[in-house]
């Protein structure tokens, strides 16, 4: 039986034998063929570029799963490449978004965030920072609100324990307001949330970057049709609100509040300087004077109460001198301006240098004489 049918095939003569080996070769080549048909897509190389796609305001289907085939080959290799693969998935991911003021569609804003954001957001809380921050860093670019509700979130210390994490969602929170296509109201709802933030915030250079997103919605470029005056008076209040919150936890002797927070609070004091003289903000310079000046004064207060332990490190005493004289000095612009009575002639610079603790007082006193009264006190 073996035998018959071992032969069977040749007794067809040779021209049955190559008829059917040429069978053969011609069906699994068509069933390769049908493979390649079938899963083709599956290896294809994303789009090496979207930019052509980027101001439309339609998108077929097939340009659709060209952005979502790019967005998951560049997401793969920011969640599981190396450092160098990282790096350039940051900048592949950055750059539909990069450009974005100048032109680009909602449409493929929406679409393309779509697609980034989910596996996005489970790389932001990975535990690898490195990978981490850089997610963050693409989130910033891409201004959505979902986007600004997820890096608002990665804010608060309850919910990031890591402060490096917390940074860069600062950073990416500020990216995202200034590029995205946002609302007055979502970027108002962001920030009072960001200032809610820093009332627990005890790394200083996560205040001071909080402190710096503030600072650009009180300089918001927005119409003011859109909201934009409704926005920026927001900015200076919650300004003014976090110094003043900030100078209450430095007060509260015993509360585990850094006292390195002042290294926050001397840019935002300056940064308040530089609205106050500002020509294009003359209209807000009486209230901004008055909201400042009583935290200012409370300056000595935070100087006084951590008066030896500011001295005992050499950046921090720098920076603490440095601190009192530009609140000092700003105290005196202001009050030579609202004020029609005699000028404050103190000077804490030198005794603060010498270690004259009492001269501090006694400057700090004279402040508060005047800051007790008109126009201050609101009479």
């Amino acid at each position: 039986m073996f035998e018959i049918a071992y032969k069977s095939p040749l007794r067809g003569g040779p021209h049955t034998w190559q008829a059917l080996m040429s069978s053969r070769s011609a069906s699994l080549l068509g069933w390769l063929a049908c493979l390649v048909t079938i899963t083709g897509s599956a290896f294809a190389a994303p789009p090496s570029s979207l930019s052509g796609l980027v101001t439309r305001v339609s998108l077929t289907d097939a340009q659709k799963n060209d952005i979502k085939a790019y967005a998951d080959h560049y997401l793969g290799l920011l969640q599981n490449g190396g450092v160098e693969d990282v790096m350039r998935a940051r900048a592949k991911l950055i750059d539909p978004m990069a450009n974005i003021m100048s032109g680009s569609s909602s449409l493929f804003r929406s679409t393309y965030a779509a697609d980034v954001l989910p596996t996005l957001e489970n790389i932001i809380d990975m535990d690898d920072a490195y990978r981490s921050i850089n997610a963050l860093q693409v989130a910033g670019f891409l201004g959505t609100e979902s986007t600004v509700n997820i890096l608002v979130e990665r804010t608060e210390v309850s919910s990031v324990p890591s402060a490096e994490k917390r940074l860069w969602a600062v950073i990416a929170l500020r990216e995202a307001i200034s590029r995205g296509d946002l609302t007055s109201r979502k970027i108002s709802s962001a920030a009072r949330n960001l200032a809610r933030a820093s009332e627990e915030e005890n790394d200083w250079k996560v205040l001071a970057r909080e402190f710096e997103a503030i600072s650009s919605i009180a300089r918001s470029p927005m119409a003011k049709d859109q909201g934009g005056e409704e926005l920026r008076s927001l900015g200076r209040r919650l300004q003014l609100e976090m110094v003043t919150g900030t100078i209450d936890r430095l007060l509260q002797q015993n509360s585990g509040t850094s006292v390195e927070l002042l290294y926050a609070l001397r840019p935002s004091i300056l940064d308040i300087r530089q609205q106050y003289i500002d020509p294009q903000l003359m209209d807000h310079r009486r209230e901004v004077g008055l909201g400042v000046a009583p935290q200012l004064g409370r300056m000595y207060d935070v100087i006084l109460v951590h008066f030896d332990g500011l001295r005992e490190e050499p950046d921090l005493q720098r920076v603490s001198g440095l601190t009192l004289r530009l609140s000092e000095e700003t105290l005196k612009l202001i009050d030579s301006d609202l004020r029609s009575g005699a000028a404050v002639s103190v000077d804490s610079s030198g005794p603060w240098a010498e270690g004259q603790q009492a001269v501090i007082q006694n400057n700090r006193d004279a402040w508060a004489e005047i800051l007790g009264g008109s126009p201050y006190d609101g009479r």
